[in-house]
């Protein structure tokens, strides 16, 4: 069964374009709701290994790029 960040990622994802990364926001509502900034950042992980397209790929992998600065913190 897919984790619950892990769709509400992947629709955002289907809403991204290079310019507007979409997931990274969805991914920053999530940790404002109190959601583990570890946990987020796993499933970012997850799915960007998952994913088949560049394109896609590049999308969330910016996403957890960007996100990785607060385990980093």
């Amino acid at each position: 069964m897919a984790h619950p960040f892990s769709i509400l990622l992947e629709k955002a994802l289907k809403k991204s374009t290079p310019e507007d990364n979409v997931v990274l926001a969805e991914a920053e509502a999530l940790r404002k709701k109190g959601y583990s900034v570890h946990e987020i950042y796993e499933v970012l992980q997850k799915l960007e290994r998952e994913l088949v397209q560049d394109k896609d790929r590049d999308i969330v992998g910016e996403a957890a790029e960007e996100f990785s600065k607060y385990i980093e913190e």
